[in-house]
């Protein structure tokens, strides 16, 4: 999908409120990388995912590896080597 102007002029607290994706820590971790690769970052780590929480002055996740593990196994995103993409089935789930 790449870059999508709609979500990246969002701040990510809106958009992860506008998801629901506030409370479930799994539903937090996609929503985040969608954010995330609507402004232009098509490879993640999950590192990525936790910084973009913090610098939001949102609540970490407890673990990030897990729920990048939990999307995975529902084919919302994909691991690429030591990286992840979020799949087109995951950015419909939200």
């Amino acid at each position: 999908m790449g870059k999508d102007p709609a979500i990246a002029g969002k701040t990510l607290r809106a958009f992860l409120e506008e998801k629901g994706a506030t409370k479930n820590q799994v539903k937090k971790f996609l929503a985040t990388a969608v954010w995330l690769e609507a402004k232009g970052k098509n490879r993640m780590q999950t590192g990525d995912v936790s910084k973009a929480l913090r610098e939001a002055s949102q609540p970490r996740l407890s673990n990030a590896a897990q729920c990048l593990n939990q999307n995975a196994k529902k084919g919302y995103c994909e691991k690429d080597g030591g990286q992840f993409f979020v799949t087109d089935d995951g950015k419909h789930s939200l």
